[in-house]
């Protein structure tokens, strides 16, 4: 029986944070990612020579990591750790107290008291006055100890225990000096500029391959063509301007093989394409630049093959000999190997694992591959790929990760059936045994582009975009036309929209925001050409923090299609993906909530990820609770049990149980002792490809204006699988007309 292959790629990403026309850096993340997760993932390697494994480097971030170990590159948060504490003005203090706590503060702040000291003071402050004010009550040691220990604590444990200077700093603690700061950041650059020339080692030793992503990240099909975020969603709004680019796709394939060849002195076999995004047109891209193979989703793969995956209870698939192969994807005569990724054990280690015991995840994850090697045809070999974002996910991780890690690579090892690959080595022994008839477009999210286009302020940056490009072409013969299309081509990366709109809260969002825009005023500041008055204005229109009634009152369809969508127009929107603190948490159940009222019904439509598929033991729970009541510590439980959710200080004072079945939609109340009572109130509730249910205002027994609190739990065969929101439910001002959000 042959061994199960198992390929893991790791993603390492950032776009490109840096001004070329002053220099500077506007944001800290390379840097700070850098002393945390690039080195340590191969580092972690070295003691298991069986475990081979997949990097993907991004060049806008490889082109970063020079900058800083080699060309001295600096950003805010930098000069400000090196800024003589007395040289501090009111503005460099509000920053520090802004900015210098952006980490994860169970395991990056809360072990080291110096912090959590300075953390506590912070809080306390800020409950009873405006930052500047705040940042003015901490001395000059604490803000001295302030910069040194956001630096200290964002480096990989790992580094705290190897380095005899970062230890002593780490136990010091307190009373830093300038010269330990600059020390620090010293320090800092040591280990920027030994990443590269590890991984180049590393490569050549046949521990790891290496591949590359298009230059700044961009969604590759929607250069080519915006009109195929049309595959995927026909119905979907696009932006005024048709963006029709391949030139520019294919710049950015070619330059990022270039600028990864310049640093590793040959041209990688493989690419993971911006976001997996996929589409024939990209095919024929990569295979012109040579590229062996790419890599995407197992969404992509189903649609692809006109199928659909399906799961068991415990999420292995039912499919196993289609998803666990490579395949051939060709378009006009050109062709590349796809493997496509297991979602489900990517996203446990994504955004589960942190949350168990480092063992217990190395052991689920272990017996899962154990199970599908167990399910598969014994007479084929077979490759499962999982392929997820390598530095994100981490901090969330007890020590960074590194007990999940550790365990789960010995364990791999000591066994004699699973064989821990790169992609190419698994390729060379074992060609696809097929090839995919057509290629759908789409991305890893969803499968298709909806992430970075459709919504209305990502139409509007890429109709921006557009005209910036088109200046571009206008003026071929300028001087500076050369540094223009590159700033075109930063503009045009998958980050700025990413951020832009529903979907994801960064917490900087406006300075994304800002550099979007900021690329696309060099084009026009290169070209001698004014700079059109709205890229003056941020892109994301200012948020209305109390919506008017209009925009929230309707009367939809119930009807549970999705093609009733126009009904909804106007609704609240809710996305659970919202402020997780990860670049993307990921869901498979719901994928969107959106609400609204009219004079009778409070309407609820529930949209669901396209990999959702319901099943007899599924429930979604739904709470309306009210501020200031006694809040319940018990965990949410399903089937017979009466749920409870822990989101801060709201009793939930009502539930409304609604399973797949709508006429068995239950509508019960809070009593006493933790008891709860079914209403005589209908509930109606539709469910066909989305899930739309009206409940009856009159059974809130609310004063009109009262604010309600809504939360919602999707579960399976009495387990909990999601809870949105998870740390704050959704404010709603309920008055008999319209339910009003109040964030």
């Amino acid at each position: 029986m042959p061994k199960l292959s198992v390929a893991v790629v790791w993603h390492m990403h950032q776009p490109l944070y840096k001004d070329r026309l002053t220099g500077r850096y506007l944001m800290p993340w390379v840097r700070l990612h850098a002393i945390k997760d690039y080195l340590d993932m191969v580092e972690i390697l070295k003691p298991y020579p069986k475990i081979r494994q997949t990097f993907n480097l991004v060049p806008s971030l490889l082109e970063q990591l020079v900058d800083y170990g080699h060309n001295g590159a600096v950003d805010r948060a930098l000069e400000l750790t090196l800024r003589p504490i007395d040289q501090l003005t009111p503005d460099d203090k509000t920053y520090l107290l802004e900015r210098f706590f952006d980490l994860n503060w169970d395991n990056q702040l809360r072990p080291y008291p110096r912090y959590l000291e300075l953390a506590n003071k912070r809080t306390d402050l800020l409950a009873h006055m405006a930052a500047e004010e705040a940042a003015s009550r901490f001395s000059d040691q604490e803000l001295l100890d302030l910069t040194v220990w956001f630096n200290l604590a964002w480096f990989d444990p790992m580094w705290l225990t190897r380095d005899p200077d970062l230890m002593a700093l780490a136990r010091k603690g307190r009373g830093f000096t300038q010269s330990e700061r600059e020390l620090l950041i010293a320090k800092q650059r040591e280990l920027i500029r030994a990443i590269i020339p590890t991984y180049t080692r590393m490569q050549a030793e046949g521990q790891i391959e290496l591949t590359t992503t298009p230059f700044y990240h961009p969604i590759l099909p929607l250069l080519v063509d915006t009109q195929s975020a049309r595959v995927a969603r026909p119905d979907l709004p696009l932006p005024e301007h048709r963006f029709q680019h391949p030139e520019d796709a294919h710049a950015q394939v070619r330059k990022g093989l270039e600028y990864f060849e310049a640093n590793f002195g040959y041209r990688p076999r493989g690419m993971w394409p911006s976001e997996e995004s996929v589409s024939p047109a990209v095919v024929e891209l990569v295979a012109d630049q040579g590229v062996a193979w790419i890599v995407s989703d197992e969404g992509i793969l189903a649609h692809s093959l006109g199928a659909k995956l399906t799961r068991d209870a415990d999420g292995q698939v039912n499919e196993p000999e289609i998803l666990y192969q490579p395949y051939w994807a060709e378009s006009n005569g050109k062709r590349v190997a796809m493997v496509f990724r297991d979602i489900v054990l990517s996203d446990l280690i994504g955004f589960s694992y942190s949350r168990m015991a480092p063992q217990d995840a190395a052991r689920d994850l272990y017996d899962r591959l154990k199970t599908i090697h167990s399910r598969l045809p014994k007479d084929q070999s077979h490759l499962v790929t999982i392929a997820l974002d390598g530095e994100n996910c981490w901090e969330y991780y007890v020590r960074d990760g590194a007990d999940f890690l550790n365990a789960f690579y010995a364990l791999v090892s000591a066994d004699e059936e699973l064989a821990m690959v790169t992609v190419s080595e698994y390729l060379r022994a074992h060609e696809p045994r097929k090839t995919l008839s057509r290629l759908y477009s789409g991305s890893w999210i969803y499968s298709d582009f909806t992430t970075w286009i459709g919504e209305s302020t990502k139409n509007r940056a890429w109709d921006y975009l557009y005209e910036a490009r088109q200046a571009l072409a206008a003026h071929s013969r300028h001087p500076r036309h050369e540094a223009a299309r590159e700033e075109i081509y930063i503009a045009e990366g998958s980050d700025w929209f990413w951020w832009f709109g529903e979907g994801h809260n960064s917490g900087q969002d406006d300075l994304f925001d800002w550099q979007f825009r900021l690329h696309l005023q060099n084009v026009y500041q290169l070209l001698d050409l004014p700079v059109p008055s709205e890229l003056l204005e941020p892109v994301a229109r200012p948020a209305v923090l109390i919506p008017t009634v209009k925009e929230f009152a309707l009367t939809p369809a119930i009807d549970g299609r999705r093609s009733s969508s126009e009904s909804w127009k106007g609704a609240g929107v809710f996305d659970p993906t919202v402020g997780q603190g990860a670049m993307h948490a990921a869901t498979h159940g719901v994928r969107r909530l959106r609400y609204g009222t009219d004079a009778t019904n409070l309407y609820l439509r529930v949209e669901f990820a396209d990999s959702f598929e319901p099943g007899p033991g599924d429930v979604l729970a739904i709470y309306l609770c009210y501020p200031g009541q006694t809040r319940f510590n018990a965990a949410i439980a399903f089937d017979d049990k009466l749920p409870n959710c822990p989101i801060q200080d709201w009793r939930f004072a009502h539930e409304v149980r609604v399973t797949w079945d709508p006429m068995d939609a239950v509508l019960s109340q809070a009593g006493e002792y933790d008891t709860w009572h079914a209403l005589k109130t209908y509930v109606r509730s539709a469910y066909q490809d989305v899930l739309d249910i009206a409940l009856p205002l009159k059974s809130l027994h609310q004063e009109p204006g009262a604010e309600v609190r809504l939360a919602i739990a999707l579960g399976s065969n009495g387990n909990l699988t999601e809870l949105m929101p998870r740390e704050a439910a959704i404010p709603l001002h309920v008055s008999g007309k319209v339910a009003v959000a109040g964030h």
